[in-house]
């Protein structure tokens, strides 16, 4: 297990077995844990989380992004909808999920509230470094107040 600080907990879980003699990795999973803080500033509620991620490396396969929020305003903040583009390097340009990388995304509504993705991280590694823009937004329950998206971006690796 890697921490890179106290919002992002990287890890690599890998299972081998012994087949003819040899060790053999037959499952590998990675995750990465991102909490998020959401807080009150004025009219409008800013969600802080880590601004940069570390390098998906070359053949580690499918990356799995758990996000829970820490809502500290009172305001029932929640996940809404994810935004995601390919070669992108802030917020993504569309709406809705474009990205050929990020699939699976879903929204729990619970206490605390939590996101989910998958970053495939099956680019061609050959074509260099792809980075995946992606924005999570959010909603609470007062109308006059704007919520800001978390908008960071993952780099991939790809496969060869």
């Amino acid at each position: 297990m890697t921490s890179y600080d106290e919002t992002l907990t990287v890890l690599t879980l890998s299972v081998t077995k012994n087949v003819a003699g040899k060790e053999k990795k037959v499952a590998s999973m990675n995750k990465v844990d991102v909490a998020l803080t959401a807080t009150l500033n004025g009219k409008k509620i800013d969600i802080s989380g880590p601004t940069s991620f570390p390098l998906l490396g070359v053949d580690t396969g499918a990356w799995h992004f758990d996000f829970t929020l820490d809502d500290q305003t009172g305001k029932q903040v929640r996940f809404t909808t994810l935004d995601a583009q390919d070669g992108c390097t802030k917020c993504p340009s569309t709406k809705g999920n474009s990205s050929k990388l990020i699939s699976g995304e879903r929204v729990e509504p619970g206490d605390p509230p939590m996101a989910h993705f998958i970053d495939n991280n099956n680019n061609d590694s050959k074509l260099g470094v792809v980075n995946v823009g992606f924005q999570w937004n959010f909603a609470c329950n007062d109308p006059t107040i704007t919520v800001e998206p978390y908008d960071p971006v993952v780099p991939n690796g790809g496969k060869t």
